[in-house]
């Protein structure tokens, strides 16, 4: 299949996971000659604001802006239009239609993710809400009403890649967080996976924060993840 043309040292996203803006920057230090792409997300955003955002652009290195953004559409196109030239890729919302929409209308630059249903979001949160579908259900709903509005890629689970590339081909990028190699402790997420195995799956790029944060030595975690990674993407696996 054609894949997206990704430089190996972008296809990791390192999840900024982090309540201290200084501890944040220090991680984005020490791996910026390793990995070039970095989530923010809501933790970070509020403790650090704009400047964690500019000093990682200013590394040269790419941006996820992880807020997964739910509100009126009005609000939501105008929020987003405070991200323009900014240097981030990429902004997350919900995967609901109208907010979609309004995110795309701000026409910034900053490409839009759908987060279709959150990674630790399981059949007992569908109950609550008495959806009477499963989780695919609602992913493969989301996910088609999204990139029909011209969304430029997808969040989700890597089981759920899989499904959404035999549904949708290549259409649109898929950003697959809830990645924990072999032997890793899956956290708080309840849908999981190898990295080699998300990439196979039709993963573009795979967000990983706590495993590296956690491993003894980052650099070398880091070059296996890559050979991981590459390897899944040739054609005849080594």
């Amino acid at each position: 299949m054609n894949r997206v043309e990704v430089p190996l040292h972008e296809r990791i996203i390192f999840a900024l996971d982090l309540a201290n803006p200084a501890e944040a920057l220090q991680l984005v230090d020490q791996l910026a000659d390793h990995i070039r792409f970095f989530k923010v997300g809501l933790q970070l955003f509020f403790a650090g604001g704009w400047p964690v955002v500019e000093y990682i652009v200013a590394k040269g290195c790419k941006v996820m802006l992880d807020l997964k953004l739910y509100d009126i559409p009005t609000t939501v196109r105008l929020a987003v239009q405070q991200f323009a030239d900014r240097g981030i890729t990429f902004t997350t919302v919900h995967g609901y239609g109208p907010v979609v929409e309004a995110a795309l209308a701000a026409d910034t630059g900053v490409r839009i993710l759908a987060v279709t249903v959150l990674t630790s979001f399981g059949s007992e949160q569908l109950q609550e809400l008495n959806y009477t579908g499963t989780v695919d259900d609602l992913v493969v709903q989301r996910a088609g009403a999204a990139l029909r509005l011209g969304c430029h890629g997808l969040v989700c689970s890597a089981r759920e890649a899989a499904l959404l590339r035999s549904r949708f081909g290549e259409k649109g990028v898929i950003v697959t967080p809830g990645i924990r190699p072999v032997g890793s402790e899956p956290g708080d997420q309840q849908r999981t996976a190898t990295p080699g195995q998300a990439i196979i799956n039709g993963a573009d790029y795979l967000v990983i924060g706590r495993p590296i944060r956690d491993a003894d030595n980052r650099e070398q975690y880091i070059a296996a993840l890559q050979r991981e990674i590459a390897n899944a993407l040739s054609p005849e696996p080594q």
